[in-house]
């Protein structure tokens, strides 16, 4: 059943994106001009070991000190070991290039 199989990838990306978002967010040192309503894009490149080969800001939050603390987040995670448990076909639709919304106020809670 094809829908089934869908919904079983919707359901493994949206845990997997969590964990990515939740590592990075950990990662993160809150900048002095963070403010609710910011949002940075990353564009993360991954291989299927779960390691980042790159990761650039694809939409600016309007702050490059914001941008750049968001990034050095993503630098401390360096990889992410759980996506190696993520079929490969699902990882390449998916993480191959995965975009990320980087957003201070999930990170104050």
């Amino acid at each position: 059943n094809e829908q089934r199989v869908m919904d079983t990838e919707t359901e493994l990306v949206s845990q997997y994106s969590a964990i990515i978002q939740d590592l990075i967010s950990r990662n993160w040192i809150r900048t002095p001009d963070a403010r609710n309503g910011m949002v940075a894009i990353i564009r993360l490149r991954m291989v299927p070991t779960g390691e980042i080969i790159s990761s650039e800001i694809v939409e600016s939050s309007g702050s490059a000190t914001f941008d750049r603390s968001a990034l050095q987040a993503v630098a401390k995670v360096g990889s992410f070991p759980e996506l190696q448990d993520v079929p490969s076909a699902v990882f390449d639709r998916n993480f191959r290039n995965f975009e990320l919304e980087f957003k201070p106020e999930d990170l104050l809670r």
